[in-house]
């Protein structure tokens, strides 16, 4: 009985795995052209080891393709390059290897506070998906004071782009905040359990 149950769960992982039609990242990402959502840096002049991450608020073209397929998938726009216009924007996407990618952005729209929820079916470490949940409503502007407060008190602008920590698996945290111009790029893997509690606690707050 114990060996048939095994068996049983085996072909449901087998099916299952078949099903999703999982795609290896890196094949993945070769494959993907469309749209950056980041600035790509230069990796002949920042080879990626232990010391040299690469400069703040821009990516390999590897991590910069893997994240904006999945931005591109949610059907966000890019905030890099928008640094000319007056925009009050953050937003957390989260790319967990094993779990449906989704992005909280909260917008200050001349002192209206909006909030998006967005999640697809894909994989935040394999291959893209459909939306799957949106929604949309207005929050107190408490709740954007709070969160640009935490940002200074964590002393967010000044904090370093790539993850110190060399990390194979787990989720992805992606945090960007655009206001008025000023743009910073931070992205931890696993913030909560890597010391990173405050940038973690950060991004919590467009949750709670």
């Amino acid at each position: 009985m114990k060996k048939q149950l095994l068996l049983f769960i085996t072909l449901i992982l087998i099916t299952n795995c078949i099903s999703k039609k999982m795609i290896s990242p890196k094949e993945d990402e070769r494959q993907y052209d469309g749209k950056l959502y980041f600035a790509t840096y230069n990796e002949a002049k920042y080879p990626r080891d232990t010391i040299n991450n690469g400069p703040n608020d821009s990516l390999s073209l590897f991590r910069n393709k893997w994240y904006s397929k999945h931005l591109n998938s949610l059907k966000e726009i890019s905030l890099f390059d928008k640094k000319d216009e007056n925009l009050k924007i953050v937003r957390y996407t989260n790319l967990g290897t094993w779990s449906n990618p989704f992005v909280y952005k909260m917008e200050n729209q001349t002192g209206q506070i909006i909030l998006t929820y967005k999640q697809t079916d894909g994989l935040g470490g394999y291959q893209t998906g459909k939306i799957i949940k949106e929604h949309t409503k207005k929050v107190n502007l408490e709740k954007w004071n709070n969160f640009i407060s935490k940002a200074n008190d964590i002393n967010f602008w000044n904090m370093d782009t790539h993850d110190p920590n060399i990390v194979l698996d787990g989720e992805e945290w992606i945090l960007e905040i655009l206001i008025d111009g000023k743009y910073h790029l931070v992205t931890r893997n696993n913030p909560e359990n890597n010391d990173d509690s405050e940038f973690a606690e950060l991004c919590n707050l467009l949750i709670n």
